[in-house]
């Protein structure tokens, strides 16, 4: 007879994302995991499998947060430019995070560990593409009309990809918010 799991498996992966949001691929094991999680390693390879596994489910586990975090953002009751700001931004709030972005930080590795991982990316990139369109056309009347919306939101996603590095690496909130207000203002009408 099976034993039954002594814990919680969305907590632990989401402590497992946290590991490898920091470390990346190559410098985690199973080791380090069980280190961090508290939980034993054929425990951990039970119920997530091996370690390639292990990443893509907790960069699965990621690319949800972060889609329901734009989500949230999109439902919001900010004014347009707040909620492009946010967007651009994904402060993480009060949950223990790094910052910056896990798919951004781990882009080089993924053909190492499986090419699957750039269609998680792409879900996560594609999510934020549509939100970002989705505040763009709540705003049409107050953008350069010598802009078309999808080229703006593919820019705004490189923006924020870049912001993501940059709040990984030098987290001064101030230098982030007039890189957001610059952006906005770039795209509206003088």
């Amino acid at each position: 007879m099976a034993r039954k799991r002594s814990f919680d498996l969305e907590v632990v992966l989401d402590q497992i994302m946290i590991y490898f949001w920091q470390y990346g691929f190559r410098k985690t094991g199973f080791r380090e995991l069980t280190t961090a999680t508290g939980i034993k390693t054929q425990s951990l390879y039970n119920a997530y499998g091996s370690k390639d596994q292990l990443y893509y489910q907790a960069l699965t586990h990621y690319v949800n947060i972060t889609n329901q975090c734009a989500d949230q953002i999109l439902q919001g009751e900010q004014t347009a430019d707040q909620r492009l700001a946010n967007l651009l931004i994904l402060d993480w709030g009060n949950r223990p995070y790094p910052p910056g972005c896990m798919v951004i930080s781990s882009l080089s590795e993924f053909d190492q560990i499986d090419p699957k991982l750039h269609e998680v990316a792409n879900t996560l990139f594609d999510h934020l593409t549509s939100s970002f369109m989705t505040v763009l056309n709540t705003m049409q009347a107050d953008l350069r009309p010598d802009l078309e919306l999808s080229a703006i939101a593919a820019e705004l996603l490189t923006l924020h990809n870049g912001i993501q590095v940059a709040v990984r690496d030098n987290p001064d909130p101030e230098i982030i918010k007039m890189i957001t207000a610059t952006a906005i203002q770039s795209i509206k009408k003088v």
